[in-house]
């Protein structure tokens, strides 16, 4: 089916052969579509002589049959000569096939050659230290919350309280509308809460967005304290570990919590691990990956985003994390290689999905060992991964999503209608 004829540097010229019995085959199936969708004046559909057929369509159904070759036999050349493309476009003959003969042509592809991968040395990954007890009594905590109830409270609100607002666009008729406000979980916007920290049930205030750098605000909104509900826990008992877990014992739901918490622990360990031997890996060993590779993905996970018209920052924000993940494919692909890493035949088919190839499963599998193999050469010590992470943001540190524009209140005059 092919032949490397001669190597160049990275340039491998291949010679294709398709036998006369599978081109004639291709020839007519290509021909039974063209004639089954052609519309001709005095045939019926489907009936038009072949002679009329390859008169008018031939060139196109020959190229149409080189094509499909092409892609064929080299889908087969790079699924099993492992090889990753610097062009996903070789060069070729441009001669075209003809019925009743075989079809054999030439084609140059031009490998990428990704540099030798150097291993950091003395490379150690810090994570967070573990106070399984206090991690315990968090969820516990959490927990409660989600269990949380309300009661009325005859006092001014405060953090935690349930606030009900009732509220109308200021000067509109008609019935107000009636809703409620957690107040610290900022649900309505940046500064709302801020407006109902003290207020008792009775209380008006009138209310608007402002927005920075943009003009005169509109007149804003109306609004009145229904009522203020308290929260109320539930006690931590027997009875709440039931109903939390559906364990008989509140000992019961804190061992069962120590169990899962350690379990997310050692999960947050290793990709904490994963991630800053890969950023030590990339670190020290940059160069520029193929370009159609980079593009593939970046479009792929684009489409993933369901946007039909992404911004500039979208494209760019996927384009910098597909060179990543392009960059890390290749260097473990040539570590794995390097240091002659193998996949059993037992492996691949214990791995490969019917829809897979086996040069994706092998890639996929041979790269997991060069991870490990890299993993297995840090050393992890406790600490605050924060500090060594340039790029974090400490909780809290960042303004919050659609922190330019905030609510503020408005002074109303004497005479407007409330």
């Amino acid at each position: 089916m092919y032949e490397i004829v001669r190597e160049d540097g990275p340039k491998r010229i291949v010679r294709f052969a398709e036998p006369v019995d599978v081109t004639d085959e291709l020839f007519r199936k290509v021909r039974r579509e063209v004639t089954r969708d052609l519309d001709m004046p005095g045939f019926r559909p489907g009936k038009v002589p072949r002679s009329i057929i390859d008169r008018q369509y031939g060139n196109v159904i020959r190229a149409e049959v080189a094509d499909r070759i092409r892609k064929d036999l080299t889908s087969k050349l790079l699924e099993e000569q492992d090889w990753i493309l610097d062009d996903r476009d070789p060069e070729g003959d441009t001669g075209l096939p003809v019925e009743g003969s075989g079809y054999s042509f030439e084609m140059t592809f031009s490998l990428f050659e990704t540099p030798v991968p150097e291993i950091p040395a003395g490379l150690t990954v810090t994570v967070p230290s573990l106070d399984i007890e206090k991690a315990v009594s968090e969820t516990l905590d959490s927990f409660r919350e989600r269990m949380v109830s309300f009661e009325a409270a005859e006092r001014p609100a405060e953090t935690g309280d349930l606030v009900v607002v009732e509220t109308a666009a200021a000067g509109a008729d008609g019935a107000p509308r009636e809703f409620s406000v957690r107040l610290g979980d900022e649900n309505i916007g940046p500064g709302f809460d801020e407006l109902l920290a003290g207020v008792a049930p009775g209380d008006v205030f009138a209310a608007r967005m402002e927005r920075e750098g943009e003009g005169e605000p509109g007149p804003g909104h109306d609004f009145r304290v229904v009522r203020v509900m308290a929260p109320v826990l539930p006690e931590l008992d027997d009875e709440f570990a039931g109903k939390a877990a559906g364990v008989p014992t509140l000992e019961d739901l804190r061992e069962k919590l120590r169990s899962g918490i350690a379990d997310r622990y050692r999960q947050d360990v290793e990709a904490i691990r994963e991630r800053r031997v890969l950023d030590a890996f990339l670190g020290a060993n940059p160069f520029d990956p193929p370009l159609y590779m980079v593009s593939n993905l970046t479009a792929d996970y684009i489409e993933r985003l369901g946007e039909d018209d992404p911004d500039e920052t979208t494209r760019e924000a996927s384009r910098e994390l597909a060179s990543r993940k392009v960059r890390e494919f290749l260097l473990l692909r040539a570590l794995a290689i390097r240091e002659g890493l193998t996949v059993t035949p037992e492996e691949l088919e214990a791995e490969r999905s019917p829809e897979e190839s086996s040069s994706s499963v092998l890639d996929r599998l041979r790269n997991r060992k060069a991870l490990e193999l890299l993993l297995s050469g840090a050393t992890i010590k406790e600490g605050d991964p924060s500090a060594e992470d340039p790029d974090g943001d400490p909780e809290g540190s960042g303004e919050r999503s659609g922190a330019g524009w905030r609510w503020a209140r408005v002074e109303r005059s004497p005479d407007t209608k409330e």
